[in-house]
């Protein structure tokens, strides 16, 4: 069958219409399916940026791991008060019978035990004998003192490790500085342990030197008392008599 020129015009036109119809679709559409077409630079730059907010929420993560680290405590706690060590201490040359700082009434044991030129006016004043045994004990008490301060160092010694051991394990600024609160408060401690070893001593240097200006000023009453005293009636009083007056040639 033959197709005349006139019938053929109009498929020619559909034909364009339809090629048009195509070519005005958008780049990012195919056949009408809508289909997406792949955006290289599209792609790269929403990845780029993909990655800088990753970097910043891993920046602040570690910054709040950071934070919670230097606020994380457990390095206090550790020292602990040793008033009952340092009242013992003290309480040793007491119990030792000796003359020590500890007591309350220090000022009137010291007149009764040391009375010097106030023997006569000083109440239960003691022997000579009984005041250089409190001497002696006192002597003793500070001794046993310094043996006791020297028992400690085991204890002292374990403290000292824990406080290392903590310093070593420290995982950030607080505990840091909780530590080195630790340690100077057990520095503080030791100057304490010191300041009663002084007292102890200085203790049995007073009570010693005492015990010495007593004895003699009690020496020199009795010399005293002997020179001043009359003598007995019958006796001859041979402190007190004139010379003889010298042979004549």
């Amino acid at each position: 069958m033959k197709v005349s020129d006139h019938s053929r015009q109009p498929v020619a036109i559909l034909a364009l219409f339809l090629w048009l119809s195509v070519a005005a679709i958008p780049a990012h559409a195919l056949f009408g399916v809508g289909d997406v077409v792949f955006d290289p630079t599209m792609y790269a730059s929403q990845l780029l940026q993909l990655e800088k907010e990753t970097a910043t929420v891993t920046n602040l993560a570690q910054q709040l791991q950071y934070a919670l680290k230097n606020t994380t405590g457990g390095g206090a706690g550790i020292w602990a008060s040793n008033q009952n060590l340092l009242t013992n201490l003290g309480e040793l040359i007491n119990e030792q019978k000796g003359l020590s700082y500890t007591v309350q009434n220090l000022t009137q044991q010291f007149q009764q035990v040391y009375p010097g030129f106030n023997a006569a006016s000083t109440a239960a004043v003691q022997s000579p004998q009984a005041t250089a045994e409190t001497t002696l004990n006192t002597l003793n008490g500070a001794l046993v003192s310094a043996q006791a301060q020297a028992q400690n160092f085991a204890a002292e010694q374990a403290a000292l490790q824990n406080l290392e051991f903590k310093n070593q394990t420290a995982i950030g600024s607080l505990q840091a500085v909780q530590i080195s609160n630790e340690i100077a408060l057990a520095q503080v401690q030791q100057v304490q342990m010191l300041r009663q070893l002084v007292m102890a001593m200085m203790n049995s240097q007073n009570v010693s030197a005492a015990n010495q200006v007593n004895d003699r000023v009690q020496s020199n009453l009795e010399a005293q008392a002997l020179f001043s005293a009359p003598a007995t009636p019958g006796t001859q009083d041979v402190l007190h008599a004139e010379p003889a007056p010298p042979e004549q040639p």
